[in-house]
């Protein structure tokens, strides 16, 4: 093993050489980094934390396989894709009073990657998540979080909304289509068995009331379209209610047999009169406006009900139709003619049941759908930062300093290594170089 000859005394020669190396980096670089730490804008953050409190209302009709769908709906899934993306950004901007500051698309696509790197998310236990916002305005940087929270809420809730209508829209124009299909083939195979006269005595009871049903059918689904035709007429209101198109509207309805018609008529005849006289901001024609919005309302309500009553007659109708149709194949001859009409009648008939079935699941999930923002919970609201959060002025001069310190080393050593001066036996060794003398060293005594 070969001994160090690294004595204490070479050391401290060593720090006596490089003294300056090892001192003035640390203090140019903590220097360096206090000044900067007073110029560097100051940032301030605010944070919210949201908890989803999922339902524990479940849809009783529900099926096994729709209830794990459910389930595997976790709108936390695509919390990152919504609070990052771009519309987000702009509907930030315009929330906090940037877009006002922006000029051009450059500028613009810039302030965006700002924005995304001022934006911390973190999913946190406990079905909760938080969203960070930093700015260098306290007010903005408190906006902002909640502004985010808003916005991923809304995206959420209308997202899942918009699906369940949808879903039944689409359900009930696939109901209509099979019952419409049903109806037909029912039609042709009442009539085929009609045409056979065995056992027609007997059943013509059964046949009578069938035609009665269908009538009552028929009569109802008129009423129902018009309902229905009211309720699309009221549907642009309130937005129509200055145009032409929407005036007419209104005259239209108050001439029909609606429900509320009558109140709306001499209203219509008053808001022609002040219209006529006065702008359209002035009190009169405001308060008039207001009187015939809430008859609007009230009409809507009505007709819906009248509406449902209506359709709720003729599921009840068409059931104890089906259940007379039942019957009379049962009890009659079909002739072998017939047979595929009632084999499309029956296919048509169980498509039309699975289908009644799925359309009452998505109703009953759009009317628990309607009320999602209420599982979303502020646990934590944003408040305003009193402090700024950026820079940390005792980190970066730490930081500056620990640096200048290694800075410093690292220069001293490589300086003593490059440095070829000789000042012990030992590096005349290392260099290979030939001994002529030994001078002793001797300390000389003081007389």
């Amino acid at each position: 093993m070969v001994n160090s000859r690294v004595t204490i005394k070479e050391i401290q020669a060593f720090l006596r050489r490089r003294i300056i190396l090892l001192i003035f980096p640390p203090v140019v670089i903590t220097l360096l980094c206090a000044i900067g730490s007073i110029f560097l804008p100051r940032m301030y953050e605010s944070t919210i934390r949201i908890l989803i409190q999922r339902s524990d209302v479940v849809n009783p009709l529900t099926s096994l396989a729709n209830a794990m769908n459910q389930k595997n709906d976790d709108p936390l899934r695509s919390f990152d894709e919504i609070i990052y993306s771009q519309r987000t950004f702009e509907r930030l901007m315009d929330s906090i009073g940037i877009s006002s500051e922006i000029n051009g698309e450059v500028a613009k696509r810039s302030m965006m990657v700002k924005i995304k790197s001022s934006i911390q998310t973190k999913m946190q236990e406990g079905e909760s998540f938080t969203i960070t916002y930093q700015n260098s305005d306290p007010f903005r940087a408190q906006r902002g979080a909640s502004v985010l929270a808003n916005i991923f809420i809304s995206t959420i809730t209308n997202a899942k909304n918009e699906r369940n209508e949808l879903t039944v829209e689409f359900y009930n124009k696939k109901l209509e289509e099979f019952r419409t299909k049903m109806d037909i083939n029912q039609k042709i195979l009442l009539k085929g068995m009609k045409g056979n006269n065995a056992n027609q005595g007997e059943n013509s009871f059964l046949y009578n009331r069938v035609d009665q049903m269908d009538s009552k059918i028929h009569e109802l689904q008129t009423r129902a379209k018009e309902y229905q035709s009211m309720m699309d007429a009221l549907s642009p209101f309130p937005s129509a209610m200055r145009t032409k198109d929407g005036k007419q509207t209104l005259f239209e309805i108050q001439r029909s047999d609606a429900p509320y018609a009558t109140d709306l008529k001499p209203l219509l005849n008053a808001y022609d009169d002040v219209t006529a006289r006065y702008t359209a901001e002035h009190p009169e024609v405001l308060k008039i406006e207001t009187q015939i919005l809430a008859v609007l309302d009230r009409m809507n309500v009505a007709i819906k009900t009248e509406l449902d009553k209506k359709n709720n007659e003729i599921e009840d109708i068409q059931r104890g139709k089906t259940g007379f149709v039942e019957e009379l194949l049962k009890s009659s001859e079909i002739k072998q003619s017939d047979r595929d009409v009632e084999s499309n009648y029956l296919i048509y008939q169980r498509l039309y049941n699975e289908m009644k079935l799925k359309l009452e699941e998505a109703e009953i999930s759009k009317v628990l759908g309607s009320n999602l923002e209420s599982q979303y919970i502020i646990m934590d609201p944003p408040l305003l930062p009193l402090f700024p959060s950026k820079p940390s002025k005792s980190l970066i001069v730490g930081g500056g300093f620990i640096l200048g310190v290694l800075l410093g080393i690292l220069s001293a050593i490589v300086a003593e290594i490059l440095d070829t001066t000789i000042r012990s036996a030992y590096a005349i060794e290392i260099y290979g170089k030939p001994v002529i003398a030994f001078l002793p060293l001797t300390k000389e005594k003081k007389n």
